[in-house]
């Protein structure tokens, strides 16, 4: 399957499940230990924005993610963001040019490998903690999954990115099999 055609499914499922999340659900704990609902979501709208510009060949902006991009409508803040990531990656040639990222800058094809299984995991995330029976397209966390098994342990596995990997039936739906993969607790 065609990377981008693959990362906008993930953009998009990700999408429908933060439309799920109700109000009263913001301060749920999450299976990121360190973040509740809202946070989760301000770091899924942030990261979209930072794909967003990535494609666009702009700098790494971390403040972002110090600031609430969730305000009172966390899906209307979600598609916006999403919205402008899909133009910026709809661009030719986007694949091909360097991507600026929080660990470097990498070509395109590593970068959207990489923002596949961001939005993959967490949509998946925000879908636990919400308590959300989600229909996840198990393609697409097939496709998540071989890309999170050829990220670099030293760059995927440390604190505030991805965990130790944990336990999980090998007979598990493929969407549990990538949040094990990832150090998520079944």
């Amino acid at each position: 399957m065609e990377p981008i055609n693959l990362f906008l499914r993930a953009i998009d499922q990700t999408g429908r499940i933060v439309a799920g999340v109700k109000p009263d659900q913001l301060g749920l704990p999450t299976p990121c230990a360190e973040w509740d609902v809202r946070a989760l979501l301000n770091h899924t709208i942030g990261a979209a924005q930072m794909f967003s510009d990535a494609a666009q060949g702009k700098p790494f902006e971390g403040a972002r993610f110090a600031t609430d991009l969730v305000g009172d409508d966390s899906a209307a803040a979600y598609d916006q963001g999403a919205g402008q990531l899909r133009g910026a990656v709809g661009n030719p040639g986007v694949l091909e040019q360097m991507w600026t990222m929080p660990f470097g800058t990498v070509p395109g094809a590593i970068a959207v490998a990489i923002a596949t299984v961001e939005a993959e995991q967490h949509g998946w995330d925000v879908a636990k903690a919400t308590a959300q029976l989600v229909d996840f397209d198990p393609e697409l966390a097939e496709a998540a999954l071989a890309n999170a098994r050829m990220m670099p342990p030293d760059q995927a596995r440390r604190a505030g990115v991805f965990g130790p990997e944990v336990s999980c039936s090998a007979d598990a739906a493929v969407h549990d099999r990538l949040a094990a993969f990832l150090g998520r607790q079944l």
